[in-house]
């Protein structure tokens, strides 16, 4: 390595390229994408891909097409696997022992009670439709005779002065 008092300012190295010499191009234009048919069997609309890889329209039938054949191939390929298959196979013998073990039929014939998240009361209130809707309802008040009360307070009044027995003050 030199000083820097080796070579002033201004003095070119006597070794080594003076600079690089950039070569001046014109940018490269944007490259469109090009109109592409649909490769769905059965579509074969053109489309405009929104990128390099896209091989399907985006009309919505045509991709819920495409998914459908994409999980059923997905799903022919986990059946190959041994492991998968041996999965499967342990899972259902499991699920036989189970049913083998749960109680028989219920002795009433009424119709049996029901079992699982099935038995929970999803909707407390009983909707109606048509006519029933707008019928007034079939049950009773609690409370017979019963009569709102108006409010103590009339909206908008002027305020007045009271004395402790209810009667307006004197002035």
């Amino acid at each position: 390595m030199h000083s820097p008092r080796a070579f002033p300012l201004g003095v070119a190295a006597p070794v080594g390229a003076s600079h690089v010499k950039v070569r001046r191009r014109c940018p490269p234009r944007a490259r469109r994408p090009r109109l592409r048919p649909c490769l769905r069997k059965g579509c074969n609309r053109q489309y405009l891909p929104r990128r390099w890889n896209q091989r399907y329209c985006h009309d919505p039938d045509c991709q819920r097409e495409v998914r459908r054949w994409q999980a059923a191939r997905r799903q022919a390929a986990h059946r190959e696997d041994d492991a998968a298959r041996s999965r499967h196979a342990q899972a259902e013998k499991e699920r036989r022992q189970r049913a083998k073990a749960m109680p028989k039929v219920v002795d009433s014939t009424e119709v049996t009670p029901t079992r699982g998240h099935a038995a929970e009361n999803f909707f407390p209130f009983q909707s109606v439709i048509g006519q029933a809707a707008i019928s007034p309802p079939w049950h009773r008040p609690v409370i017979r005779g019963a009569t709102a009360v108006p409010p103590a307070v009339r909206p908008f009044a002027m305020y007045s002065i009271e004395n402790a027995n209810g009667l307006p003050a004197v002035r």
